[in-house]
């Protein structure tokens, strides 16, 4: 039978097919589901700075009339302490309780952030923090370059305060992205998730107000970060992993031959349920014992930039299929 195992970012997994931040990993129970259904690892949903804010906020309201103006910092310290705590007891809970790898997931806003509650997290028992990283440019005073630094002043001041792996999450919107990613890894990382699937927008014409777009991925939505990963593979000394589109086992193994190192779940376990995991895994090594690969690392990032005859056609494969009577 095919070895499924794999590392990541030193922690050993039974299987590449790792859960990603979102609500199916909010809840101690989540967390267990997903370990008894058989993933290699857990991403916990990310806790966000706005939303720490929001229920500071709201106990403020309630407070406020009951409450001596000289108490008011008091409630809100105590409000922010408790609303923090029930995401640090999660971690320890879920360490606790399953015996896969634990990832904490943080995003936030303010650099003070950052790594004030990386050290908490740390503490609290992590495997690993995940720091989902999304600078959306819509001044257009601040240049890319300010942004790209950002990115990896935040790195570097978490890794300054914790001694965690930290794995960087984020989209493809860079205009070199793999000079980007270079600069990432050279800040410390020792993951990049390809890609963030951001939080899309849509307008309510008869509301007249913003309303959610659609949540979910497709399985269409593999193709730009099975191209990256592709080219990334040995371009970069950290480790990677892909998300968004990945929805059967064929697209693990795709994004394993790109040369990634593990991949991460969401939209198809909505979608088709936890049992979605097990059938991945049931693929990927019915797949491995067809084609005589005994572990994964036989194959990883075979159909990668770096071993192709034709690197060209990671680069302008559209191009070269239409113009050449292919397309």
């Amino acid at each position: 039978m095919a070895d499924l195992s794999v590392t990541y970012m030193g922690m050993e997994l039974e299987n590449p097919i790792v859960v990603a931040s979102s609500s199916l990993t909010s809840t101690l129970e989540g967390v267990r589901h997903c370990a008894d259904s058989g993933a290699g690892a857990v991403v916990l949903k990310s806790i966000f700075e706005e939303q720490i804010e929001a229920e500071t906020a709201e106990v403020e309201r309630e407070a406020m009339p009951y409450q001596h103006p000289e108490a008011f910092d008091y409630v809100r310290q105590t409000a922010m302490q408790m609303s923090q705590d029930k995401y640090l007891k999660l971690i320890k809970n879920s360490k606790k309780a399953v015996s896969i790898p634990v990832i904490a997931s943080l995003n936030c806003v303010n650099p003070g952030w950052w790594t004030s509650y990386a050290v908490k997290i740390a503490d609290a028992g992590a495997d690993a923090l995940e720091l989902n990283i999304a600078l959306l440019p819509t001044d257009p005073l601040r240049t890319a370059r300010e942004i790209e630094r950002t990115y990896t002043k935040i790195i570097d001041s978490v890794l300054r305060k914790i001694n965690l792996p930290v794995a960087v999450k984020i989209g493809p919107y860079f205009t070199s992205l793999p000079h980007m990613a270079r600069e990432l890894s050279g800040a410390g990382a020792s993951a990049l998730v390809l890609f963030n699937r951001f939080y899309q927008l849509d307008i309510d014409i008869e509301k007249m107000c913003l309303t959610p777009g659609y949540h979910f991925s497709s399985p269409d939505e593999i193709h730009v970060p099975l191209r990256w990963v592709a080219i990334l593979f040995t371009q970069v000394r950290c480790e990677l992993a892909a998300t968004t589109g990945v929805h059967e086992g064929a697209a693990v193994i795709k994004q394993l031959l790109a040369g990634a190192r593990v991949v991460q779940v969401c939209s198809t376990l909505y979608r088709n349920g936890l049992g979605r995991i097990e059938e991945m895994t049931r693929e990927l090594s019915s797949w491995m014992d067809r084609q005589g690969h005994g572990a994964i690392e036989d194959f990883r990032g075979r159909m990668s930039m770096e071993f192709s005859d034709k690197p060209e056609q990671y680069e302008r494969l559209q191009y070269i299929k239409v113009y050449s009577g292919l397309g």
